[in-house]
């Protein structure tokens, strides 16, 4: 009995050994530098501008709402025309007349549902998006 104590208290002492932590690193001497811990912490990422914010928003929205149509890069589908490379105020000002209702085409019924929850600072983000793409 006493040999299987004895075992026990050597096995749970080895097992408390496991389990202990490091000693700290020693001291920085004048030839051994201090560990990198004061290293100066990195730069917080740049705010994006105003107009990188904006094309942003209006890739999402290209993604979301016309790229089933019009194409991945605005190259145009089937019934659905090029929409890449378009001047941003023709585009703006299609989806501002589809938005008000107004009939422009064959299509009009289907932009008109896509248009007319579009608030004007979406459409222009959507309208520079557009001309940008390579389509």
């Amino acid at each position: 009995m006493q040999a299987r104590i004895l075992t026990s208290l050597i096995l749970l002492s080895a097992l408390a050994a496991c389990g202990k932590e490091e000693s700290a690193p020693p001291p920085a001497t004048e030839t051994q530098p201090a560990a990198v811990a004061e290293a100066p912490a990195a730069a917080p990422a740049a705010e994006p501008s105003p107009a990188d914010a904006a094309m942003e928003r209006g890739r999402i929205k290209y993604g979301s709402i016309c790229a089933g149509c019009h194409g991945k890069n605005g190259e145009g589908m089937g019934i659905f025309p090029k929409v890449a490379g378009k001047p941003a105020q023709e585009l703006a000002a299609k989806l501002r007349d589809y938005r008000a209702g107004k009939t422009l085409g064959e299509q009009t019924a289907m932009m008109a549902p896509n248009a007319q929850n579009l608030t004007d600072e979406e459409i222009d983000s959507l309208a520079n998006f557009m001309t940008g793409l390579k389509g």
